[in-house]
């Protein structure tokens, strides 16, 4: 019997049960020995079902809330919105407030001209002188030839009208000829689209004088000769002066005034 495996694990649990009693004894804890047993073995229990509970409840808030979260989301993505559409609404107020004051300053400086704001609605990516289509026409009263302006100076020429729209022709092209001066010199030339410069967004005043004292940053103005543009419009500036191939004449490269590629508003001078 003593040798048989039963018998030693009682005897084992015996031998540490009176283990345990002698120790609890000697250090007068015998009467709480059940309960520190009961707490010993109790922990893991206790330390797993809190685990548990912790993780029920983080579910049960997810659960709970998410409701909410997606409530606060949509509020606050209809908030954003709302910012939004004010922040185009500015902007748009804005631009068109900017417009209506280069419509007046247009109107002060030229009050002898009829003179219609326009939008540009389309160019050619084809034409390599940002020729471009705006939004008035022949129910304006926008004839062929009107002269087309900027904020700052000369655009180019109407061209072509239909009824509710205008193609314009820019001062880089070949076929658009104004007579100008030098506001330094008060040489005259003709400015006069050049394919060689008009990638560049430039233009030149031809025929200048050969003995011309004109330089860099003069004002290339209208004379008002010709019929079509009238007199001191801005054209553009000087870059550079150079001699003509032939020698007989010297011609002025020319930044205009406006940028042409860019320019979005601009004023059809009516029935002038």
């Amino acid at each position: 019997m003593f040798k048989k495996n039963p018998f030693k694990i009682i005897i084992a649990v015996i031998a540490v049960l009176a283990g345990m009693a002698l120790y609890a004894g000697v250090n007068g804890r015998l009467t709480t020995l059940p309960q520190e047993l009961l707490g010993a073995v109790a922990v893991p229990f206790k330390q797993t079902t809190a685990q548990i509970s912790n993780k029920f409840y983080v579910w049960k808030d997810r659960t709970i809330n998410i409701d909410e979260i997606i409530a606060e989301n949509e509020a606050l993505k209809e908030e954003n919105k709302e910012l939004l559409q004010k922040q185009i609404d500015y902007d748009k107020i804005k631009i068109e407030n900017e417009q209506y004051k280069e419509f007046l300053n247009i109107k002060e400086e030229n009050p002898q001209y009829e003179i219609a704001k326009a939008s540009v609605i389309g160019r050619d990516g084809l034409e390599k002188f940002y020729s471009f289509t705006i939004d008035v026409g022949e129910n304006d009263d926008v004839e062929e030839n009107d002269v087309v302006l900027s904020s700052v100076g000369v655009v180019g020429v109407v061209v072509e009208t239909g009824p509710n729209y205008s193609r314009v022709s820019t001062v880089l092209n070949p076929s658009v000829n104004v007579a100008c001066f030098v506001s330094s010199t008060r040489d005259t030339g003709i400015v006069n689209g050049d394919s060689e410069y008009s990638a560049d967004g430039r233009t030149v005043i031809k025929y200048l004088p050969k003995n011309t004292q004109a330089k860099e940053g003069d004002i290339i103005s209208t004379t008002g000769m010709g019929g079509v543009f009238p007199k001191d419009l801005i054209v553009g500036t000087v870059e550079k002066v150079e001699t003509d191939s032939s020698g007989n004449y010297n011609y002025a490269i020319v930044k205009p005034i406006s940028e042409i590629a860019e320019v979005k508003t601009v004023f059809v001078i009516k029935n002038h």
